[in-house]
């Protein structure tokens, strides 16, 4: 993959803050200020590869239907 644009990295912001709107046993609001605490951190990040990484990270998790919370 050649890279992830700004507009790609928010799709997937909102799509996992849109996912967790259905969560039932974990606390909302805990798994919100966790996605945004994780984007913030990964925002820092300066190797390609690691943002690579990062954002395969978030798909994996959003396509694994939040990692088993759902």
């Amino acid at each position: 993959m050649g890279g992830w644009s700004r507009s790609a990295v928010l799709e997937l912001y909102r799509a996992l803050l849109q996912a967790g709107r259905h969560l039932q046993y974990t606390d909302r609001n805990y798994y919100r200020r966790a996605v945004a605490r994780e984007f913030r951190r990964c925002q820092a990040l300066t190797i390609p590869e690691d943002k690579e990484d990062a954002l395969t990270r978030g798909q994996f998790f959003l396509n694994s239907r939040l990692g088993g919370l759902m």
